[in-house]
């Protein structure tokens, strides 16, 4: 089923123009020269963006659980619905302040209880460290969460890597995950759909380009038709209800629609909310559009 809203907002408008003059596309070449200087530099610890930890100051709890750092949200919330926050960023930039204003406004109207990993990135690891240490934390959650409803949320490739890590775990024999919510999440990492020329061009925010760059460090030479890198390909009847956000101004809305298609023909429930000309990851954008998303999101976080 698919829900499409009539015509975006002034500020929807706005936001793309501000986005098309603040992203410089690098090109293969130079993101390519970043990665090596990131990877030479070596990570920094992560830490929370000053904005953040000035305004959201005793909502968010830090933890170091084995390898993987985790900050949890509505901790103290008796909720029986705990949720595995994936974030997106290419799977080489670390949580940026938007998630974080999105996620407090998501807490703020959902009583559920919040776990945000520090999952590792590129070019320091790659998708097969990511994978190991998510199986230990999810191992964990599993015995000390026995009794909670759990969903699996993520954005761009945080979305990507939700529905791959829920299909990762069907192969191991452990309880996946009740629901996926996915903002425009990234599941091909071949990105050779016929139609992403199209919409490139109305995406103000992502390139194949340099994105064809993160995706082969993140893969480590591993093809990218794996499952745990593009959940397009993967055994998707495993998964139990699936919502998708997308916006027809971003290339990675013709693979949503694709694997919504997957989904319905596999029998898997599945729902995706398509915003006519907004951008990629539009409901963490500060317009009316994302109001009405993260209101629907929680209904869906919400619903028994």
């Amino acid at each position: 089923m698919y829900h499409r809203d009539m015509a975006r907002s002034k500020s929807a408008t706005i936001c793309e123009r501000i986005a098309r003059k603040a992203v410089v596309p690098k090109g293969r070449t130079i993101t390519q020269v970043i990665m090596e200087y990131r990877r030479h530099k070596g990570k920094k610890r992560y830490d929370l963006p000053l904005l953040i930890k000035i305004r959201d100051r005793g909502r968010i709890d830090d933890i170091v659980s084995g390898e993987m750092r985790l900050f949890y949200m509505n901790v103290e919330s008796e909720s029986d619905k705990l949720i595995i926050y994936l974030h997106g960023g290419a799977y080489v930039e670390e949580m940026l302040p938007f998630h974080w204003l999105m996620l407090d406004k998501i807490t703020s109207q959902s009583a559920a209880q919040f776990i945000i990993p520090d999952y590792p990135l590129a070019p320091y690891s790659d998708f097969k460290v990511c994978y190991a240490q998510l199986e230990t934390f999810y191992k964990k959650v599993l015995k000390y969460y026995p009794d909670k409803k759990i969903i699996f949320m993520g954005d761009s490739a945080g979305g990507g890597l939700a529905a791959g890590f829920a299909m990762y775990l069907d192969t191991l024999g452990l309880k996946g995950p009740e629901k996926l919510i996915l903002m425009s999440p990234w599941l091909d990492l071949k990105m050779d759909n016929p139609e992403i020329p199209f919409y490139e061009k109305v995406d103000p925010t992502l390139k194949r380009a340099d994105l064809s760059v993160d995706a082969a460090y993140w893969a480590n030479g591993t093809d990218l038709k794996d499952y745990r890198l593009s959940p397009m390909y993967g055994d998707v009847s495993c998964l139990k209800d699936v919502t998708m956000f997308t916006g027809t101004h971003e290339f990675f809305y013709p693979e949503v629609m694709k694997f919504s298609k997957i989904l319905t023909e596999k029998g898997i429930r599945n729902k995706v909310y398509v915003g006519e000309g907004l951008n990629h990851v539009y409901p963490a954008f500060p317009i009316p559009e994302a109001d009405e998303a993260i209101k629907t999101m929680c209904g869906i976080i919400d619903a028994s």
